[in-house]
């Protein structure tokens, strides 16, 4: 049961019945997000991050609450080149990750 929350796609092989799948995207993003060492998206995982000054009014803002919270306690703005979000987090953006790619 627990399963269909977590995974996406469930597989079950008919020689061993062992049962496979894929996680979330989401979940797999959230928790990269979560553990990780430097900045990363909070919604697709990319480490394509890059520090903003001020806020873009163009592109989304995350509603997560991990980044909001990190918001109360006033860091900075990041933004995720490939999906176009901005999110606050206080680590920094992976040194050598390309925010173009």
């Amino acid at each position: 049961m627990l399963e269909k929350f977590v995974r996406s796609d469930m597989y079950e092989c008919a020689g061993c019945q062992r049962r496979v799948g894929t996680y979330h995207r989401s979940l797999y993003a959230n928790t990269r997000f979560l553990f990780s060492r430097y900045s990363r998206c909070i919604r697709c995982g990319s480490e394509a991050v890059q520090r903003l000054k001020k806020r873009d009014k163009v592109d989304g803002f995350s509603q997560n609450p991990l980044a909001l919270l990190q918001a109360l306690t006033g860091a900075p703005i990041n933004r995720c080149s490939p999906c176009r979000l901005q999110f606050f987090d206080w680590r920094k953006p992976r040194p050598g990750a390309s925010p173009d790619s």
